[in-house]
């Protein structure tokens, strides 16, 4: 009798002590099995399909609505900005889906627009992306070459986010081409391209516009972008001469008409209305006179270094 109490103790503790160990472990086991789950589930940024060739495949005729539904889902990627900040990168896969959206349905411009706009924006606002803001753009241009709207878009990316003026102004200009496009359309070119230091060009622009449009007002900005181009160029020009006057005189001329006196070449001294330009013998100082007539404009100082080598040549 004794021995089998004593089995059944022995079985007793040892029961009790299983049990014990287990509600030790099952925390540690709980905690382990939470890890594994948390590791297996689908990351914040995880994009099951990544190939706009494989998507547009499944979608068995249903492309525009499917790009549809990308297309919300790229307008929730982008605008969940709480999710955003959990993810590695914020907008990883932002261009992927605005790919897939445009190779589905190629003529939603709205998804070209928009997304370049989303794909362009810095960090934090935006992906902080330009370079694929002009891809997305110029696959839209591909498709819809007539639309003025895709390459004033690309223009105000180069313009804005990678400060390439001349770019814009050139893209700009491509678009005043079209058919389609508003009036306006050449002066903002010419804005960019004057801005970048592609002067003749913008010049050129400038004096087509004054020629060829029937609105006053146009005609009157691009009559005041041309004459401030004259009087940047005539001050800088006099402004290099005087430098050179001094460098080997010592001083200043008592005059401009001085400064050019013997001088085969004839310079301006004097702005287009006809008012001469300020100028202290002093300081070498000269300027555009408080009496003349003339609105200037200002003119980009990429200009006056292309102007200094065009002297020196």
């Amino acid at each position: 009798m004794k021995s089998d109490r004593g089995g059944q103790s022995g079985k007793t503790w040892l029961i009790a002590g299983v049990c014990l160990v287990c509600a030790i472990l099952i925390k540690p086991v709980q905690d382990r099995c939470e890890s594994r789950r948390s590791q297996s589930e689908p990351g914040p940024d995880l994009l099951y399909f990544s190939s706009p060739g494989a998507v547009k495949s499944m979608a068995l005729g249903y492309d525009n609505l499917l790009a549809d539904v990308y297309w919300m889902r790229a307008i929730q990627y982008y605008g969940r900005r709480e999710e955003a900040s959990k993810r590695p990168v914020r907008y990883k896969n932002l261009s992927t889906l605005l790919d897939i959206t445009t190779t589905l349905d190629p003529y939603l411009l709205d998804a070209y627009r928009a997304g370049s706009n989303f794909l362009a924006e810095p960090d934090p606002v935006g992906a902080g992306q330009p370079q694929e803001a002009l891809k997305l753009l110029d696959k839209g241009i591909r498709v819809n070459p007539q639309d003025w709207r895709l390459y004033y878009d690309k223009g105000f990316i180069y313009y804005l986010f990678l400060q390439d003026y001349r770019a814009a102004g050139e893209t700009w200009l491509e678009a005043s081409k079209l058919s389609s496009a508003p009036y306006w359309m050449a002066g903002l070119a010419a804005m960019s391209m004057s801005k970048g230091g592609a002067i003749e060009v913008a010049m050129a622009l400038w004096q087509r516009q004054y020629r060829e449009s029937d609105r006053a007002d146009i005609r009157e900005n691009a009559r005041n972008h041309m004459m401030s181009f004259q009087v940047a160029k005539d001050l800088w020009t006099l402004e290099f001469l005087l430098d050179r006057y001094r460098a080997a005189s010592g001083s200043f001329p008592p005059s401009l008409q001085e400064l050019l006196r013997g001088r085969k070449r004839k310079y301006a001294t004097a702005d287009p209305s006809g008012i001469p330009y300020d100028y202290n013998p002093q300081t070498g100082a000269i300027r555009l006179s408080p009496q003349s007539k003339i609105r200037y404009l200002k003119v980009p100082e990429a200009y006056k270094e292309h102007l200094r080598l065009t002297i020196n040549d």
